[in-house]
């Protein structure tokens, strides 16, 4: 037993010697290998220059410190070994009009065409906050202002925060590329005047590509709960946003754009909004829908789709089913609004649209759509697949290539099946053998901590249901939790079983899945 114990030490001090931490400010290049790089002032990569962090490293900002990007970043971790950007001391990160608590970003200010591209890959960014000013007050995590050459790939942005829009990202007269990206709790506004656009991500003036990506329990204070689109023309296909909300558009906002590009293939369930659109919000916007599946949104009107202010956009292919609200499954505000519907199982058919531009003010089409049950799958890892019986099978339109359409469906199967196609973002597939349309790494996060009120305990990736127990430190069960299979958090009310508030002090978090098992500590305070 005193070997396997000195054994252990040995380890656990041969480990410790080779932890490296160096301390960076002002002008920064070159690479960083250290594990831990310290933050103490604000970084500047240099036109021309390049700053490659190695996987595994943690940038710690030591306070509300930037990095202003004028050269490239070649951040490229590997699975299982991330690069992480956080901050040293989250201590007020939700006091919102100051910096404390948080980092101030990345920043790609009009770059010249002759820098480099910049890649993320294999990223964890958390607790950045954009506040301050109007200048640093979009894009918590990352900001791109007259730059293209920018991609972001399977990384993670958890808890970050701007003042103004664009909670993670903000992306203004910016081309970049977001793929196979998880966002969670992401915010962006102010609970005063200021509204915000995107809890994830807002767009203005711009093209970039969100394809892959997932969006969870993310928030604005004006439009558009997970994404936010202005005056843009985005590649928006094979996502999933879930538990999203803001004031309009409870998962997504399209304000003034005609895009010439199909928003296709994506997941839109159980979002919120407080006023209008709890999937989805279209304003004086003329975007083509194809082969969505909208279902379980809630607001007061319009609980899947809304229109104002002369928006005319155009759906195909999808599902708009089990929402609530004033007209659940659209809302069509004004007279001037006109939009249609082709081949869609929309609940209620016309009858059921709410608002001064439904009736006898509609102004759009209705043609060849249903108002049918659509036979969700209901387990699983894709519950809202379609099953054997469901009449969405084949119902779509008889000639989807004027849509351009992704080859793969939002579960990675063919997206058209002997000239023929599904409505929603599945198409049906008899086969037990479905695989993930990409694999999110397990990662199990509790926040806030230490709490007062509560907490939250967020786990992505997970293919099954978790168990969550929690423990006091004397090892006796205080509360036993369940993240069900299609949800990534579970929150804690500091209460035990019983309901009775426990007592200040650390309490011990375990959750088990069939996969893995995760262990944590929590505070009460």
């Amino acid at each position: 037993m005193k070997h396997t114990i000195l054994l252990i030490a040995l380890l656990i001090l041969c480990s410790n010697s080779f932890a490296t931490s160096v301390t960076v400010s002002g002008t920064v290049s070159g690479s960083w290998t250290a594990d831990t790089i310290l933050v103490e002032g604000d970084l500047i990569v240099p036109s021309l220059g390049q700053l490659v962090i190695s996987p595994g490293t943690i940038v710690m900002f030591q306070s509300y410190f930037r990095m202003d990007v004028k050269g490239s970043v070649w951040a490229k971790g590997i699975p299982g070994d991330t690069i992480l950007f956080t901050i040293r001391d989250t201590t007020n990160f939700n006091n919102q009009p100051h910096g404390r608590g948080g980092w101030s970003g990345i920043r790609f200010r009009q770059l010249a065409d002759t820098e480099d591209s910049s890649l993320f890959a294999y990223c964890r960014f958390e607790f950045s906050k954009a506040t301050e000013d109007s200048t640093n007050g979009y894009g918590g995590a990352i900001l791109a202002y007259g730059f293209d050459k920018l991609r972001i790939s399977n990384c993670l942005f958890f808890h970050n925060y701007s003042h103004y829009s664009g909670g993670a990202i903000y992306l203004d007269n910016s081309d970049a590329i977001v793929e196979k990206c998880v966002f969670v709790r992401n915010y962006s506004g102010n609970t005063g005047i200021i509204y915000g656009y995107g809890g994830g991500i807002c767009a203005m003036n711009s093209s970039p590509a969100i394809i892959q990506s997932e969006f969870y329990d993310n928030s604005s204070t004006g439009i558009g709960g997970a994404v936010s689109f202005d005056n843009s023309d985005p590649i928006f296909e094979n996502n999933i946003m879930q538990h999203n909300h803001s004031a309009l558009g409870g998962a997504l906002g399209v304000l003034r754009s005609s895009p010439a590009h199909t928003f296709s293939n994506n997941l839109i369930a159980n979002n919120e909004a407080q006023f209008f659109g709890g999937g989805i919000c279209c304003i004086r916007s003329f975007p083509v829908f194809s082969n969505l599946t909208i279902t379980g949104n809630a607001t007061m009107y319009g609980g899947g789709f809304y229109c104002n202010d002369s928006a005319a956009p155009l759906m195909y292919n999808s599902v708009i089913w089990g929402n609530t609200g004033l007209g659940p499954s659209v809302y069509i505000w004004d007279v001037y609004s006109a939009p249609s519907f082709y081949y869609c199982n929309i609940e209620g058919d016309t009858t059921a649209f709410g608002g001064s531009g439904a009736h006898l003010g509609f102004q759009g089409q209705y043609l060849n759509n249903l108002n049918e049950n659509p036979d969700f799958l209901e387990s699983g890892i894709f519950p809202f697949q379609l099953i054997a019986s469901s009449p969405c099978i084949d119902a779509g339109t008889l000639d989807a290539g004027f849509l351009s359409l992704p080859s793969l469906d939002l579960a990675g199967n063919q997206r058209i099946v002997n000239n023929c196609i599904d409505m929603g973002a599945y198409e049906y597939n008899s086969s037990a053998s479905i695989q993930p349309h990409k694999e999110i790494p397990q990662t199990f996060i509790i926040y806030p901590n230490p709490f007062k009120l509560s907490t939250t305990m967020v786990l992505l990736g997970h293919t099954d249901e978790a168990r969550v127990v929690i423990t006091n430190i004397g090892g006796r069960i205080i509360k036993c939790l369940n993240i069900n299979l299609n949800d990534t958090l579970v929150r804690w009310d500091g209460c035990d079983d019983q309901g009775k508030e426990v007592p200040k002090g650390i309490y011990f978090v375990m959750v088990k899945t069939t996969e893995k098992y995760y262990s944590g500590k929590v505070i009460k305070i």
